[in-house]
């Protein structure tokens, strides 16, 4: 099997953890890193001394025996870091959200076809063994006809100086919405308030509708003292609750449901039934999503197929998010 040589770009939160990852896996090397920061190299090195590092991002994708390049820089670097390793012929992993604009995510998608390049967004949510038996869940009807999908995710604090709190954090809800749903919204609604700084939303409630009228719901907040991360479906025969913190039960079937009868006593009149049931706590296997994320990318690239999370799938985000920031800018 041939091994995979990566370049790293971006060394902050999520770039050591890729590359502590990509160490785990057979067949893969991490040849070079690239940072700003003089020190964060230099914990990178610390862990490996044989990796290259440099601050200058043209050093990777020179490199000819790099065949991937995980981006992992903040949000509004992503457009012109892909663009130049597809231009170099190189796969691509980039953080989520892929760009910041339209145009800019469907010229990564143009670029990465014409260079046949797998371009892959990391949606990690996807990769989640709890939200992934979610998805079997819902597909095999145990909670019947979808109704509505709700998602809380609020914490205090890692609040980025790129992006508002809908870029940074609603992009998870986002992918697993459209994931478990398999569409994208029709529409989309909100509100946002800045709270700690001007022009910034720390706040943000996101409404969503889809296709065959089901609807959705995202919190997102970084100035909530409680820290949550909910996912809930609700479907005519029961209720699906993903809880990420929760780990003896991160997902619960709720049995139960409510309905119109097929029968009435006079016109005009109908009759709900209420239908009581078990609360199942499945069995779920976990395991580390970062992992599947780089093996299902490592997959992509030796078998030249399409990820589930690949450069249109990040674009139906960015089209939601960009929608979203038209809405707050100019609500009165």
């Amino acid at each position: 099997m041939k091994k995979i040589n990566f370049g790293v770009i971006g060394l902050g939160h999520w770039g050591p953890n890729f590359i502590r990852t990509l160490s785990r896996i057979p067949n893969v090397n991490v040849l070079c890193v690239c940072d700003l920061n003089q020190k964060n190299l230099a914990k990178i090195k610390q862990f490996n001394d044989e990796i290259f590092t440099t601050t200058n991002a043209e050093d990777v994708f020179i490199n000819n025996s790099i065949d991937a390049v995980i981006i992992a820089t903040p949000a509004k670097e992503h457009f012109n870091l892909a663009k130049r390793a597809l231009e170099f012929d190189k796969h691509v992993l980039c953080e989520k959200p892929l760009t910041t604009n339209i145009d800019d995510a469907q010229t990564l998608i143009n670029k990465a076809e014409a260079k046949n390049k797998i371009l892959f967004v990391d949606h990690t949510f996807l990769f989640n063994s709890a939200i992934l038996k979610m998805k079997g869940m819902i597909d095999a009807g145990l909670i019947g006809e979808i109704y509505y999908l709700t998602a809380t995710r609020t914490h205090l604090g890692l609040i980025r100086e790129d992006v508002n709190v809908a870029w940074d954090l609603a992009p998870h809800d986002l992918s697993v919405f459209n994931y478990l749903l398999g569409s994208s919204p029709e529409r989309i609604s909100g509100t946002g308030a800045s709270f700690l700084r001007q022009g910034r939303e720390d706040v943000a409630f996101i409404n969503l509708e889809y296709p065959g009228g089901i609807i959705a719901n995202i919190q997102v907040s970084w100035v909530d003292t409680n820290k949550e991360r909910k996912i809930v479906a609700v479907g005519s025969k029961g209720r699906l609750v993903f809880d990420d913190l929760n780990n003896l039960e991160r997902l619960k079937l709720y049995e139960k449901g409510i309905s119109v009868s097929d029968q009435a006593n006079d016109f005009g009149e109908f009759q709900l039934n209420l239908r009581d049931g078990d609360i199942v706590s499945p069995n779920i296997k976990m395991e580390e999503p970062l992992r599947l994320v780089c093996e299902e990318f490592i997959h992509c690239v030796r078998s030249n197929i399409k990820p589930i999370s690949d450069g249109i799938f990040g674009l139906e985000i960015v089209k939601s998010l960009c929608a979203l920031d038209h809405i707050l800018k100019n609500r009165t």
